[in-house]
């Protein structure tokens, strides 16, 4: 919704794709984490694409939008990487996963002053 909200702040066009149901049936606890682990690597890679689609139209201000998604892809690849990790040596145990999620990733109070805007928010 923030990338919406971009656009409709810089009178782009926006197209919301059709969105695949999502995965339901997994055979263990790995399985999901190791999905969600995919996708944010395939999300750093369109973001990357987006990135260098707008530094070669020369349109600066999309690059710059941009860049606060690159270290939030960062920190969920590195996070995402990490509980993987830890399902695959605990996967027959989840409450060690869940130990190391509440020890480990606790929510930080307030928002990120420095995200965009998302739509609908205001």
């Amino acid at each position: 919704m923030m990338m919406v909200q971009f656009l409709l702040d810089t009178d782009g066009e926006v197209t919301i794709p059709s969105v695949e149901a999502p995965r339901t049936r997994f055979e263990d606890v790995v399985g999901p984490i190791a999905l969600a682990l995919e996708q944010a690597r395939r999300v750093s890679e369109q973001i990357n694409a987006l990135a260098a689609t707008a530094r070669e139209e020369g349109d600066y201000t999309s690059e710059q939008f941009v860049q606060w998604f690159f270290r939030e892809q960062t920190e969920e690849v590195a996070t995402m990487s990490t509980l993987l990790r830890v399902a695959e040596r605990t996967r027959s145990d989840q409450a060690d996963i869940e130990n190391f999620v509440a020890r480990e990733h606790q929510n930080p109070a307030g928002q990120d002053p420095t995200a965009p805007r998302a739509a609908g928010s205001r």
